[in-house]
């Protein structure tokens, strides 16, 4: 029965994994991502420093609303709200989409097909170790790693100014 069960599972699963691209972003790493293609502007399948460069100074210029050739946490934010209205589908409806039997937690099955970056995290993520990742889990883990970047940004920008008084 269990052998049938897990079966079935993974029947459902492959069926709904097309479902699970409610924010049709590509594959960011992938040669044929979207950040990929539209850095690579000659389209020969590589990325050269022109095209990173460029690409990178016109998002650059993009994010620095008020042209001052800084950009503040403020038009980091709003570069990241208005990367996320494009998403068609909300967090959670896609969570809604991935958790196959309704449960309420995200299987290693169900994130490994349906949110992968999740399933590569997903032993960090299950803190309370019940196999499953719940939505409280997930925001627990995120404000982790915000917390973290944090860090990193406030212990970056002490190192600058302590090599602007050298």
């Amino acid at each position: 029965m269990k052998v049938f069960s897990k079966l079935i599972m993974a029947g459902c699963l492959v069926c709904a994994a097309p479902l699970v691209q409610a924010c049709d972003m590509g594959q960011p790493g992938g040669a044929e991502g979207m950040f990929f293609k539209e850095i690579d502007k000659n389209g020969d399948g590589v990325i050269s420093k022109q095209e990173f460069d460029a690409f990178h100074n016109a998002h650059f210029k993009e994010m620095d609303t008020n042209k001052d050739g800084k950009i503040t946490r403020e038009e980091m934010d709003a570069m990241h709200k208005k990367m996320a209205d494009k998403c068609d589908v909300s967090y959670e409806t896609r969570f809604n989409e991935v958790d196959i039997n309704h449960d309420g937690g995200l299987s290693k099955d169900e994130t490994e097909i349906g949110m992968p970056m999740l399933f590569k995290h997903f032993d960090e993520i299950d803190t309370n170790k019940d196999e499953k990742i719940s939505k409280d889990e997930i925001s627990a883990n995120m404000k982790k790693v915000h917390h973290r970047m944090d860090k990193i940004n406030e212990n970056s920008g002490d190192a600058m100014k302590k090599g602007e008084k050298q």
